[in-house]
């Protein structure tokens, strides 16, 4: 399987379990027996969690881009020395 099929499965995914979780949330929102100011309030304090989760996720995520970063630019100065090497034989 390609890189672009993987790509597109995966979006693909993404995108069915994000609409099937906004149609269960409509759902459970209409079906539940709590007065609309309950539901507010519960729907209020779920957003806030799931924004804070993934604040984190992405703050995680930052930190985890960042050290692939530092570690490329380190194979980078390797490569670039070993080319050097290279060079410095050749002449």
């Amino acid at each position: 399987m390609s890189d672009t099929s993987t790509s597109k499965v995966l979006l693909a995914l993404i995108a069915g379990v994000g609409l099937g979780s906004i149609i269960g949330a409509g759902a459970a929102l209409l079906l539940s027996p709590n007065d609309g100011e309950t539901n507010r309030k519960i729907l209020n304090e779920k957003i806030q969690d799931l924004a804070e989760d993934i604040h984190d996720k992405t703050d995680h995520l930052l930190d985890d881009i960042k050290d692939e970063i530092g570690k490329m630019g380190k194979i980078e100065k390797e490569i670039e020395k070993e080319i050097e090497k290279e060079i410095e034989k050749k002449a």
